[in-house]
């Protein structure tokens, strides 16, 4: 049997967008059997196969009436106008394949036989069979997927409409089954249903990778232009602002690479729609913020202005170099708030005793500035500056560096000046107050001017002068307050009863406070996403503990900011949130504990109220709560080894026929993909993020007016 594979063209081939989806498309066979409405069965032939280069496991396949795809289209009613979509599963036995199996069987038999006979008495192929016998052994069932039904657009003529289902079915009506190739096959993977909505006004087709069927690639990168396989995808970068796109596989085999690509996908969208899209992304391996040897460009190149980068541990140098101090600078004032917030959380979850929970209760800011200014007022405001100061010192005493050049204003009367000329400091006379407060700035209300050393030696002798006996009058009544704040706060300067004192705080120098820092990090962040900003928070220099309180305060500030717009009626900002591990982040039993405030569980269940896009990633889809699963718009799937990881993906969409492909496919960057705009599951090689990439997204911003004039 001949192969029948052509390509049609001309004025009546690309008459309609219908008949386009069958230019470039080989002719494999018949349905010679609909099972039921989901599945086709189809007749074909190896010398078809051959032609087609290959017939691949989950390949898409196209029936429909041989007019419709080669002659006058005219002639048809208007309801056979239609194609197919089916998609191969497997084989299936033809209704004579009994006989056929045992002919098969022989000719195995003698092919094996002959072998072994004497080169002279051989027989050749064409003498073991006759063709007629040859050509049914070469014909084989398939049995595909029934995806559903494409047809032309009445109302827009140039567009296609998609059906998931078919409408009827009958046991006469014969469709030929064709397997498409380049621009064909490059139109029905990249198909985006007109009726689906992303999460922004405008549309933008992005090239995600090629088309790959298979783990092998052999026919597939033999076939050349004349019948291009592993054309583009592209996919609606629309349809990843707003919504949750989950990416599953195992470690290392590309989760990073595609959130990068989609990461700068969604820039160019901004840049190139003029829409303002925040992105956050943590960064657990410093492989966005920085150059690696993969990518040999990073993420962080594509943009100058558009790009901010927070670490762990940034110095004044680094700020000066454009990197942002992910900690507080717990010295300054303008932060106090969440200086103490912070410093509160880290002492409770060392140590429950009685006394640090006073610390942590312990108020340090300045009362409200308006009203009278009165004397209440003002005695209030001392006792917040004695409070601030005890706290300061405690820090000091732990190790932490303010500012070169820091001071502190704190108010010591003249009494308890008097009473500091008499005392050694208790650990070391040679820091005794007398020696510096002579010569310390004094202003009004009895204000003295110190620096770090000194406020720590003040604070310490007053602490100490109060233990003594008799204690010393003018020290105790500077430490007595109340509410008991300045004596909470005095026994974590000394440690008083034996207790751990100021080392709960050792911790917080590593990475909790920067002196380099000028504002609140969470606040900065917020402000950078707001107004368009990619923003890399590099984790991969810090503990664990400080990479959470960090990313977990920024998480629930940025909720909260959001839930305040939603609840005063304002347009959301469109921001996109990149998280890694998220099976650690917002696993079941995290979402499942009752009351739960952990600000990851309420940012996977509150993100689409918010119209915040959520890009995750994970490597166990079985910890992810099924209602986080329920509203995942986009599904990106690599390799998973587990049968138990796979289990959890049938019933969603169509993943069920790939499971044995996504347990067997160990290959790098090999998914599949399911959008909000698409109907039917891709298969798909990612592209790689490279420098190319980044040059797409510099050329972008620089066409939007919004860049700096920095190109590579």
């Amino acid at each position: 049997m001949a192969a029948t594979g052509i390509n049609i063209g001309g004025a009546l081939g690309a008459s309609t967008p219908l008949r386009r989806l069958l230019t470039h498309a080989d002719e494999i066979g018949a349905i010679y059997r609909l099972d039921g409405y989901r599945e086709a069965l189809v007749v074909t032939h190896d010398a078809f196969v051959a032609e087609a280069v290959g017939l691949p496991q989950h390949a898409f396949l196209l029936a429909c009436l041989r007019t419709v795809r080669d002659g006058d289209v005219s002639e048809l009613p208007e309801v056979d106008r239609e194609v197919v979509l089916l998609r191969v599963m497997n084989t299936t036995p033809l209704p004579d394949d009994g006989q056929m199996d045992r002919l098969r069987a022989e000719l195995a038999h003698e092919a094996t036989y002959e072998h072994t006979r004497p080169p002279e008495r051989r027989r050749s192929e064409q003498q073991l069979i006759d063709p007629i016998t040859a050509n049914k052994a070469a014909t084989f069932g398939v049995r595909c997927a029934v995806l559903g039904t494409f047809y032309d657009d009445r109302d827009r003529p140039k567009d296609l409409l998609f059906g998931s289902d078919l409408d009827t079915i009958n046991a006469s009506r014969r469709l030929m089954v064709y397997k498409p190739h380049s621009d064909s096959l490059r139109e029905l993977v990249s198909f985006i249903a007109q009726d689906a909505g992303g999460g922004a006004q405008q549309r933008m087709m992005v090239h995600l990778g090629d088309l790959r069927y298979a783990s092998t690639r052999r026919r597939e990168s033999s076939a050349g232009d004349g019948r291009k396989l592993a054309v583009p995808v592209e996919v609606d970068i629309a349809d990843f602002v707003a919504h949750k796109t989950a990416i599953f596989g195992m470690t290392r085999l590309g989760k990073s690479n595609t959130m990068k690509v989609l990461a700068a996908s969604v820039f160019r969208y901004a840049m190139e729609t003029g829409t303002t899209i925040g992105q956050l992304i943590f960064d657990p391996a410093g492989e966005y913020a920085e150059e690696n040897q993969q990518d040999r460009t990073s993420l962080a190149a594509i943009s100058t202005s558009h790009v901010v980068r927070y670490r762990f541990g940034a110095n004044e140098q680094d700020v000066q170099a454009g990197l942002k101090p992910l900690a507080l600078n717990l010295f300054d004032h303008r932060v106090v708030d969440a200086a103490r917030e912070l410093v509160a959380s880290h002492v409770l979850a060392l140590n429950q005793s009685q006394y640090a929970k006073d610390f942590a209760s312990s108020d340090i800011a300045d009362p409200p500035g308006s009203g009278a200014k009165d004397g209440e007022h003002f005695r209030a405001l001392a006792h917040a500056q004695r409070a601030r100061g005890l706290f300061y010192a405690a820090l000091l005493r732990a190790g932490l560096k303010p500012a070169s050049g820091w001071t502190y204003r704190l108010p010591l009367k003249k009494e308890l000046l008097v009473e500091l000329a008499q005392l050694d400091h208790p650990d070391d006379a040679s820091r005794s107050p007398r020696h510096f407060l002579d010569a310390a700035p004094k202003s009004g209300r009895g204000m003295v001017e110190l620096d770090a050393q000194q406020l720590l030696a003040v604070c310490e002798t007053i602490a100490e002068a109060t233990r003594t006996e008799p204690p010393s009058v003018a020290c105790h009544e500077w430490l007595a307050s109340e509410d008991g704040r300045h004596q909470a706060i005095a026994k974590m300067l000394r440690g008083w009863d034996g207790v751990g004192g100021w080392k709960l705080l050792l911790d917080l120098r590593h990475g909790y406070h920067s002196a380099a820092a000028r504002s609140d990090y969470q606040n900065e962040v917020y402000d950078d996403l707001v107004a368009g900003k990619v923003v890399i928070v590099d984790l991969a220099r810090g503990e664990a503990s400080v990479q959470r309180f960090a990313s977990e305060r920024i998480i629930t500030y940025l909720l909260a900011s959001a839930a305040q717009r939603f609840r005063q009626g304002e347009h959301a900002h469109h921001i996109q949130v990149f998280l890694e591990e998220a099976h650690i982040l917002f696993n079941r039993d995290k979402a499942q504990k009752e009351g739960t405030r952990d600000p990851y569980v309420r940012l996977a269940r509150e993100a689409g109220k918010y119209k915040i896009g959520m890009i995750y990633a994970t490597q166990q889809v079985s910890s992810v709560s099924p209602d986080i699963l329920d509203n995942t718009a986009n599904w990106v799937v690599a390799h998973l080894n587990s049968e138990n990881e796979v289990k959890h993906l049938r019933g969603r969409y169509e993943f069920d026929r790939f499971a044995e492909q996504i347990k067997t496919a160990e290959d790098k960057g090999f998914v599949r993909v399911k959008t909000l705009s698409s109907r039917y599951v891709i298969p798909v090689q990612v592209r790689l993020f490279d420098i190319e990439m980044v040059k797409q997204a510099q050329l972008a911003e620089a066409r939007s007016g919004q860049n700096n004039g920095q190109l590579l």
